[in-house]
């Protein structure tokens, strides 16, 4: 009876280890599949991008239309007439900036879609390995890519969306369609400073066309009750307008405080994937005994000057 117990103890664990044994090899030859085959990124949240901006910049037009086509009264005095041409005028010279600025916002999508994060290859892997020391905290010597087969630099970072391991790694961004790092963080501020004020500047837009609207005795309205009578009558009777209006501001005011906080980083040389790992250490820290706590010291700031010029001015990965 006992060995009849033994046998059957033998049996399982040989089909235990068997079995862990095959999982092994399975998920080894997943993982090589996933390595070794190229990710290809998602277009589609570009193609969104320029969808927005197109039908935003179409719902302007239309507003300015509003504005260029109003019929010039019908009265022989010269007067109006030179009136109503010199808000033409105006109104043509206001479609032009707002044209300007949205192709300004395009390019600088363009910008980043197009730019080198600052990828690590094994041709330029000795330039990014002696670019940024080790703090031997967020970053330790030795380690090696399992992928490319070399010794990760300090502050780089393996893109899973991407596929490729970027120096100074700060984040993906699906709106670009694009891994932000060394080389391209000074497009992607440009980027959200230019796209936030287009934001701002259709709000403004639209703010303008229902202002032009309104009967003249409103105003009066708006300077004794503003937000219990006059603007509760604006959602009334231009409701895509405000609507638009709103929906540009959050956007736009939610972008430009997006990228104060980039620049704020900036100024301390940390970037948004090292601020994630700088949170971890305080909160183990946290849980340690005083005598068992690791400094958490940035060793990369080296002043908001230099700090700048390292962002606008990175140097080459090749």
């Amino acid at each position: 009876m006992l060995e009849k117990r033994q046998t059957h103890t033998t049996r399982v664990m040989l089909l235990s280890s068997s079995l862990k044994e095959w999982w092994r090899k399975w998920w080894r030859s997943k993982k090589k599949g996933k390595e070794s085959s190229e990710k290809k990124r998602n277009p589609l949240s570009a193609i969104a991008y320029y969808l927005v901006v197109l039908i935003g910049y179409l719902l302007a037009l239309d507003f300015f239309s509003d504005l260029l086509g109003d019929d010039i009264t019908k009265n022989n005095n010269n007067i109006n007439i030179n009136n109503n041409n010199q808000k033409k005028k105006k109104e043509f010279v206001k479609l032009f900036w707002f044209t300007l600025h949205a192709i300004v916002g395009i390019i600088s999508h363009l910008l980043v879609l197009k730019s080198d994060p600052g990828i690590v290859t094994e041709k330029n892997h000795k330039v990014c390995y002696k670019m940024f020391p080790f703090d031997d905290l967020l970053y330790e010597e030795g380690k090696s890519c399992r992928t490319l087969n070399i010794d990760i630099p300090a502050r780089s970072k393996w893109d899973a969306v991407t596929n490729r391991r970027v120096c100074k790694f700060d984040h993906y961004c699906a709106v670009v369609n694009q891994a932000i790092g060394l080389r391209n963080l000074r497009w992607f501020l440009l980027f959200l400073i230019v796209n936030g004020a287009l934001c701002v500047h259709g709000g403004l837009v639209c703010w303008n066309r229902v202002m032009t609207r309104i009967p003249k005795h409103w105003h009066s309205v708006k300077e004794k009750d503003f937000f219990g009578l006059f603007l509760p009558a604006l959602m009334y009777h231009h409701t895509r307008s405000m609507f638009s209006m709103f929906v540009l501001f959050s956007v736009g005011f939610g972008v430009l405080v997006f990228a104060l906080y980039h620049i704020y980083l900036v100024s301390m040389n940390v970037t948004t994937n090292e601020t994630y790992k700088y949170a971890h250490m305080r909160r183990v820290n946290k849980r340690l005994p005083k005598s068992e706590r690791v400094d958490v010291v940035n060793i990369w700031n080296r002043g908001i000057v230099l700090n700048v010029k390292e962002v606008l001015f990175p140097m080459r990965v090749y």
